[in-house]
């Protein structure tokens, strides 16, 4: 009989301790790069996933991304007013109106949600075109 071995996929806890001095220029230098990954907390981490080419990306906040997507989703919400009173009109037309007026009435809500529709088209376009730059 064979016996297997174990295999242990946990990894251990960093044991090795390394120190390096960096002059005035590359100081300057490490700092940018620390910023630019926004690691600025945490240095130990940059410098091993540097030295071993791990991948790591930089997120950053642009105010006019963020106010493009706070922009949108205030539509979104507005959207969703309007078909919550989009079926409170239907049923007030439905009770309040006579069969001759109820026709007439509907034709101009018709009318208002075509409008809605072609703006809710020209929302996604734009939304699409975004795509590339929000990396959504």
């Amino acid at each position: 009989m064979t016996r297997q071995r174990k295999c242990n996929t946990q990894v251990s806890p960093p044991s090795y301790k390394y120190s390096f001095r960096l002059n005035e220029e590359q100081e300057i230098r490490f700092r940018q790069m620390l910023a630019a990954a926004g690691l600025e907390h945490n240095r130990s981490r940059f410098i091993v996933k540097r030295l071993f080419a791990e991948r790591f990306e930089v997120i950053r906040r642009d105010p006019s991304k963020v106010e493009f997507l706070t922009r949108l989703n205030d539509l979104y919400f507005q959207f969703q007013r309007v078909g919550n009173n989009y079926n409170q009109v239907v049923r007030a037309i439905n009770s309040h109106f006579s069969n001759v007026s109820i026709p007439r009435q509907i034709t101009a809500l018709e009318q208002h949600t075509r409008e809605l529709k072609v703006l809710s088209i020209e929302i996604l376009n734009l939304t699409k075109q975004a795509e590339g730059w929000l990396r959504i």
